[in-house]
């Protein structure tokens, strides 16, 4: 794997839609069906779509945390919170790297865990907190430790829309 993507992590999610607020997790293990019960998923709820659709959702009844929800890589899987939060997605026994920015406030909130990481030295992550403009290289350093960064084939995948109702035991 190359240190660094082809493209612009950024700048590949806002092309897609992910202008405003971002809050994904990038969960450590691939066994989907394990990781969505641990999630408290009913397989019932969900619909593989693209992102596309899955963004449509974003304004739903926020009693009912949304994500779109897949592989990410070999040994990852790839939750994007469309209601609820991100930080709520904590799996006793795994890693998971959850990222939150809030454009109202320009700032960003991660990467727990990622900063102890090694060959992350080149980027200078100096904080979990930041403006947007220090957002790509903590997308950087997230592909480089899950050995796959964000691109247009990442992009278009097809995913699970999922439905997790609140109260639900996501943590």
């Amino acid at each position: 794997m190359r240190l660094f993507p082809e493209e612009s992590q950024w700048g590949l999610l806002t092309e897609a839609g992910l202008r405003e607020d971002f809050q994904a997790a990038w969960i450590e293990g691939d066994d989907l069906d394990a990781i969505k019960a641990e999630l408290g998923i009913d397989p019932a709820e969900a619909l593989e779509c693209d992102l596309a659709t899955a963004l449509r959702w974003s304004t739903m009844d926020a009693r009912k945390r949304v994500l779109w929800v897949g592989e990410h890589a070999p040994g990852w899987t790839f939750a994007l919170t469309l209601t609820g939060s991100a930080a709520d997605l904590n799996l006793p026994g795994r890693r998971v790297f959850d990222f939150c920015y809030l454009r109202e406030i320009d700032e960003f909130y991660g990467v727990p865990g990622l900063y102890s990481e090694e060959g992350l030295d080149d980027l200078e992550l100096n904080d979990d907190q930041g403006a947007e403009d220090e957002l790509e290289l903590h997308l950087i350093a997230v592909g480089r430790i899950t050995g796959r960064f964000v691109d247009r084939d990442w992009l278009a995948e097809r995913r699970a829309l999922c439905r997790i109702t609140a109260g639900a035991k996501a943590s």
